[in-house]
Protein backbone atom coordinates (compact mmCIF):
# COMPACT_ATOMS: atom_id res chain seq x y z
CA UNK A 1 0.00 0.00 0.00
CA UNK A 2 2.76 1.95 0.60
CA UNK A 3 4.71 1.75 -2.51
CA UNK A 4 1.56 2.46 -4.63
CA UNK A 5 1.15 5.93 -2.51
CA UNK A 6 4.26 6.35 -3.67
CA UNK A 7 3.98 5.62 -7.09
CA UNK A 8 1.03 8.29 -7.31
CA UNK A 9 3.17 10.96 -5.10
CA UNK A 10 6.30 10.50 -8.05
CA UNK A 11 3.01 10.83 -10.53
CA UNK A 12 1.44 13.98 -9.05
CA UNK A 13 5.35 15.50 -9.07
CA UNK A 14 5.91 14.47 -12.21
CA UNK A 15 2.42 16.54 -13.48
CA UNK A 16 3.17 19.49 -11.66
CA UNK A 17 6.96 20.16 -12.64
CA UNK A 18 4.94 19.52 -16.22
CA UNK A 19 2.59 22.22 -16.02
CA UNK A 20 4.74 24.48 -14.58
CA UNK A 21 7.09 24.42 -17.43
CA UNK A 22 4.10 24.84 -19.78
CA UNK A 23 2.97 27.74 -17.94
CA UNK A 24 6.21 29.49 -18.02
CA UNK A 25 6.24 33.00 -19.39
CA UNK A 26 9.32 32.17 -21.68
CA UNK A 27 11.74 32.82 -18.95
CA UNK A 28 12.74 29.50 -19.79
CA UNK A 29 12.98 27.11 -22.58
CA UNK A 30 11.17 24.03 -23.33
CA UNK A 31 14.08 22.20 -23.16
CA UNK A 32 14.92 23.61 -19.19
CA UNK A 33 11.40 22.56 -18.68
CA UNK A 34 11.99 19.04 -19.48
CA UNK A 35 14.80 19.25 -17.48
CA UNK A 36 13.26 20.53 -14.24
CA UNK A 37 10.59 17.91 -14.87
CA UNK A 38 12.88 15.48 -14.92
CA UNK A 39 14.70 16.45 -11.84
CA UNK A 40 11.62 16.65 -9.45
CA UNK A 41 10.73 12.94 -10.96
CA UNK A 42 14.16 11.67 -10.12
CA UNK A 43 13.91 13.37 -6.81
CA UNK A 44 10.60 12.07 -6.31
CA UNK A 45 11.49 8.51 -7.59
CA UNK A 46 14.65 8.60 -4.93
CA UNK A 47 12.64 9.61 -2.02
CA UNK A 48 10.04 6.94 -3.10
CA UNK A 49 13.09 4.67 -2.89
CA UNK A 50 14.46 5.76 0.52
CA UNK A 51 10.97 4.72 1.85
CA UNK A 52 10.62 2.22 0.46
CA UNK A 53 13.94 0.46 1.75
CA UNK A 54 13.34 1.83 5.43
CA UNK A 55 10.07 -0.07 5.03
CA UNK A 56 11.66 -3.07 3.42
CA UNK A 57 14.33 -2.76 6.74
CA UNK A 58 11.70 -2.51 9.19
CA UNK A 59 9.88 -5.24 8.14
CA UNK A 60 13.05 -7.55 8.15
CA UNK A 61 13.60 -6.51 11.28
CA UNK A 62 10.48 -7.12 12.72
CA UNK A 63 10.77 -10.94 11.01
CA UNK A 64 14.17 -11.30 12.58
CA UNK A 65 12.58 -10.49 16.13
CA UNK A 66 9.98 -12.58 15.17
CA UNK A 67 11.86 -15.19 14.48
CA UNK A 68 14.51 -14.60 17.48
CA UNK A 69 11.27 -14.76 19.76
CA UNK A 70 10.30 -18.28 18.36
CA UNK A 71 13.98 -19.65 18.65
CA UNK A 72 13.96 -18.53 22.40
CA UNK A 73 10.41 -20.17 22.93
CA UNK A 74 11.30 -23.05 21.09
CA UNK A 75 14.62 -23.43 23.11
CA UNK A 76 13.25 -22.66 26.67
CA UNK A 77 10.44 -25.65 25.33
CA UNK A 78 13.51 -27.61 24.45
CA UNK A 79 15.04 -26.96 27.84
CA UNK A 80 11.69 -27.51 30.40
CA UNK A 81 11.08 -30.72 27.93
CA UNK A 82 14.30 -32.12 28.91
CA UNK A 83 14.61 -31.08 32.09
CA UNK A 84 11.52 -33.07 33.30
CA UNK A 85 12.48 -36.16 31.47
CA UNK A 86 15.41 -35.65 33.84
CA UNK A 87 13.59 -34.88 36.99
CA UNK A 88 11.56 -38.37 35.40
CA UNK A 89 14.79 -40.36 34.91
CA UNK A 90 16.32 -39.35 38.66
CA UNK A 91 12.13 -40.32 39.88
CA UNK A 92 12.69 -43.74 38.15
CA UNK A 93 16.26 -44.59 39.09
CA UNK A 94 14.99 -43.21 43.06
CA UNK A 95 12.41 -45.72 42.58
CA UNK A 96 14.04 -48.76 41.04
CA UNK A 97 16.78 -47.90 44.15
CA UNK A 98 14.07 -47.84 46.69
CA UNK A 99 12.79 -51.15 45.03
CA UNK A 100 16.16 -52.91 45.25
CA UNK A 101 16.58 -51.99 48.99
CA UNK A 102 13.17 -53.42 49.78
CA UNK A 103 14.00 -56.23 48.10
CA UNK A 104 17.40 -56.73 49.40
CA UNK A 105 15.28 -56.31 53.13
CA UNK A 106 12.81 -58.84 52.47
CA UNK A 107 15.47 -60.94 51.16
CA UNK A 108 16.91 -60.36 55.16
CA UNK A 109 14.42 -61.44 57.00
CA UNK A 110 13.71 -65.18 58.05
CA UNK A 111 12.14 -67.00 55.61
CA UNK A 112 11.31 -70.00 57.73
CA UNK A 113 8.80 -69.89 60.81
CA UNK A 114 9.03 -72.77 63.52
CA UNK A 115 6.42 -74.42 65.27
CA UNK A 116 5.90 -76.34 68.64
CA UNK A 117 4.65 -79.91 68.19
CA UNK A 118 1.49 -80.07 66.86
CA UNK A 119 0.81 -76.79 67.03
CA UNK A 120 -0.19 -73.84 64.00
CA UNK A 121 0.17 -70.68 66.62
CA UNK A 122 2.62 -68.23 65.62
CA UNK A 123 5.33 -67.35 68.00
CA UNK A 124 6.18 -63.91 69.38
CA UNK A 125 9.92 -64.08 68.01
CA UNK A 126 9.03 -64.68 64.45
CA UNK A 127 6.16 -61.63 64.34
CA UNK A 128 8.66 -59.30 63.20
CA UNK A 129 10.40 -61.08 60.73
CA UNK A 130 6.21 -61.30 59.26
CA UNK A 131 5.58 -58.02 60.00
CA UNK A 132 8.29 -57.11 57.53
CA UNK A 133 7.04 -59.55 54.68
CA UNK A 134 3.60 -58.09 55.58
CA UNK A 135 5.10 -54.29 54.88
CA UNK A 136 7.40 -55.38 51.56
CA UNK A 137 3.99 -57.16 50.41
CA UNK A 138 1.88 -54.29 50.96
CA UNK A 139 4.03 -51.80 49.56
CA UNK A 140 4.50 -54.68 46.41
CA UNK A 141 1.19 -55.57 45.02
CA UNK A 142 3.35 -57.26 42.04
CA UNK A 143 4.97 -59.69 44.88
CA UNK A 144 3.54 -62.83 45.30
CA UNK A 145 4.37 -65.75 47.35
CA UNK A 146 3.80 -69.71 48.53
CA UNK A 147 3.60 -70.69 51.86
CA UNK A 148 4.85 -74.28 52.49
CA UNK A 149 3.73 -76.26 55.43
CA UNK A 150 5.74 -78.84 57.14
CA UNK A 151 5.02 -81.14 59.83
CA UNK A 152 7.56 -83.55 61.43
CA UNK A 153 7.41 -87.32 61.09
CA UNK A 154 5.39 -88.45 64.38
CA UNK A 155 1.22 -88.97 63.30
CA UNK A 156 0.00 -90.46 60.04
CA UNK A 157 0.74 -88.57 56.67
CA UNK A 158 -2.76 -87.26 56.58
CA UNK A 159 -2.95 -85.68 60.07
CA UNK A 160 0.51 -84.18 59.46
CA UNK A 161 -0.87 -82.79 55.60
CA UNK A 162 -3.57 -81.30 57.45
CA UNK A 163 -1.16 -79.89 60.56
CA UNK A 164 1.04 -78.38 57.54
CA UNK A 165 -2.10 -76.39 56.38
CA UNK A 166 -3.14 -75.53 59.28
CA UNK A 167 0.32 -73.50 59.99
CA UNK A 168 0.44 -72.15 56.79
CA UNK A 169 -3.07 -70.85 56.87
CA UNK A 170 -2.00 -69.33 60.25
CA UNK A 171 0.75 -67.24 58.29
CA UNK A 172 -1.39 -66.33 56.23
CA UNK A 173 -4.26 -64.83 58.02
CA UNK A 174 -1.38 -63.29 60.22
CA UNK A 175 -0.54 -61.48 56.72
CA UNK A 176 -3.48 -60.51 55.56
CA UNK A 177 -4.30 -59.15 59.21
CA UNK A 178 -0.96 -56.82 58.39
CA UNK A 179 -2.84 -55.82 54.84
CA UNK A 180 -1.17 -58.07 52.68
CA UNK A 181 -4.10 -59.04 50.06
CA UNK A 182 -5.39 -62.22 49.91
CA UNK A 183 -4.63 -62.64 46.68
CA UNK A 184 -0.83 -62.72 46.85
CA UNK A 185 -0.57 -65.70 48.96
CA UNK A 186 -0.89 -69.11 48.36
CA UNK A 187 -0.90 -72.14 50.89
CA UNK A 188 0.43 -75.33 50.17
CA UNK A 189 0.95 -78.35 52.27
CA UNK A 190 3.93 -81.24 52.45
CA UNK A 191 2.95 -82.68 55.71
CA UNK A 192 5.52 -84.73 56.76
CA UNK A 193 7.06 -85.28 52.94
CA UNK A 194 9.97 -83.16 52.55
CA UNK A 195 12.12 -82.40 56.14
CA UNK A 196 15.32 -80.75 56.11
CA UNK A 197 16.86 -82.94 58.82
CA UNK A 198 16.25 -86.57 58.47
CA UNK A 199 16.87 -86.87 62.51
CA UNK A 200 14.47 -88.53 64.76
CA UNK A 201 15.82 -86.73 68.05
CA UNK A 202 14.28 -83.76 69.51
CA UNK A 203 15.79 -80.88 67.87
CA UNK A 204 16.03 -82.42 64.54
CA UNK A 205 12.28 -82.88 64.79
CA UNK A 206 11.77 -79.01 65.54
CA UNK A 207 13.52 -78.52 62.17
CA UNK A 208 10.88 -80.24 60.44
CA UNK A 209 8.03 -78.09 62.12
CA UNK A 210 7.63 -75.29 59.78
CA UNK A 211 6.64 -72.95 57.58
CA UNK A 212 8.75 -71.88 54.31
CA UNK A 213 7.53 -68.13 52.66
CA UNK A 214 8.77 -68.29 49.41
CA UNK A 215 8.53 -65.47 47.03
CA UNK A 216 7.31 -66.19 43.63
CA UNK A 217 9.19 -63.21 42.21
CA UNK A 218 10.54 -60.09 43.80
Amino acid sequence: MQVVNLSKIIASSVLVAFLAACSSTGETTDASASAQAAQVAAEAASLAQTQADAQALKDAQAAAAAAAAAALIEAQALADAEAAQQAADNAAAQLAAQKQQAQKAAQALAHVIYFDFDQSTIKAEFRTALNGHAAYLSQNPSAKIVLEGHADERGTREYNIALGERRGNAVSRYLVVQGVSIGAIEVVSFGEERPVNSGSDSASLAENRRVEVRYVNY
